[in-house]
């Protein structure tokens, strides 16, 4: 441990912490540039995906266990947070730890058995939890509104630009914990597990419990980000647990680079805003977008980040 200790104080370097500082000063300083309210929403989903992907990636990005159910912690957190706003009238200051609380304790009784699993079966368990949330959100419309699902919740903030520093603040936190916490013994941990699990128990490390514990921090950060979007949206519905909003995270953290956390943001970032920016080619966008994405996984299978940091390293003359 004494070893972990001394690469952990060498992983986190001065430099990275300078760059996270920038990242979070250009955030905070963004709506005096962008004052228009469609462009602060488009920054806030951004900010929501952002968080979303970077809590898969503590586990999956780094264990292996690729978790194809992550919408489950964000749609329940959601629709949980939902309820106690319209029937008990909790405030969204309340309901958004409440409903990661919630998940967080989903992902400790759902992780407890299966990540004992290995390889597809982990995840296709997990892909069966969400679309059984997502079922379960349909069949009971009375609880949960159906198709249309639950409107009239109270706002996270009053305007669009109080939404974005509110999404921002949270963003920026999350992103700092945890690529403090991917560099700390713990994170160097989860990275040997996902190298040779079988060599980590033979050393002694109590996997399960590691994964379990990751498990309940990825999904307790989802479930604050989806109470997050069902407040600033004054509204939950079912796509929220859908497995598409899954697979969608999925495919940002590996377009930006899986086991980084650095990367999920740039994916984060750059699928949504491309999305975005395809709005007027109609229905030949989601044909062009997927291309995009194909393309960048073909030719950057380790993600944009691993392109970028090879660019940096031979500008700077450390890489021949």
């Amino acid at each position: 441990m004494e070893k972990l200790s001394d690469h952990y104080t060498q992983r986190i370097s001065l430099k990275s912490l300078g760059l996270l500082g920038i990242f979070s000063v250009a955030v905070m300083l963004v709506p005096l540039v962008f004052r228009d309210p469609y462009y602060l929403e488009l920054l806030f989903l951004c900010h929501y995906y952002v968080i979303l992907a970077c809590s898969w990636d503590l586990l999956s990005g780094f264990t292996g266990n690729v978790n194809f159910g992550h919408a489950f912690f964000v749609g329940g957190a959601g629709f949980a947070g939902a309820l106690m706003n319209l029937h008990l009238g909790w405030a969204p200051w309340l309901t958004l730890p409440i409903g990661g609380a919630v998940a967080a304790l989903c992902g400790l009784l759902v992780g407890s058995f299966t990540l004992k699993l290995k390889g597809p079966y982990f995840a296709a368990v997990t892909f069966c939890f969400a679309t059984l949330l997502y079922k379960w959100i349909m069949i009971r419309y009375d609880i949960f509104g159906g198709e249309e699902g639950l409107s009239g919740l109270d706002w996270l903030a009053e305007t669009t630009t109080g939404n974005y520093y509110i999404s921002g603040v949270i963003m920026i936190l999350v992103v700092v914990f945890l690529y403090i916490l991917s560099k700390s013994p713990f994170g160097l941990i989860l990275r040997s597990i996902g190298e040779n699990e079988t060599a980590s128990e033979g050393s002694g490390i109590n996997t399960t419990f590691y994964k379990v514990t990751a498990f309940m921090i990825s999904a307790g950060i989802a479930g604050v980000a989806g109470a997050m979007y069902g407040h600033a949206q004054m509204h939950v519905g079912p796509e929220m647990a859908h497995d598409s909003l899954s697979a969608l995270i999925i495919i940002m953290v590996v377009v930006g680079g899986m086991g980084s956390i650095i990367g999920p943001i740039i994916g984060a970032y750059l699928l949504t805003l491309v999305n975005e920016s395809l709005r007027f080619m109609g229905e030949f966008r989601l044909l062009i977008y997927s291309s995009a994405v194909v393309v960048v996984i073909l030719f950057a299978p380790k993600g944009i980040l691993d392109i970028v940091q090879r660019g940096w390293r031979r500008l700077a003359g450390q890489e021949r």
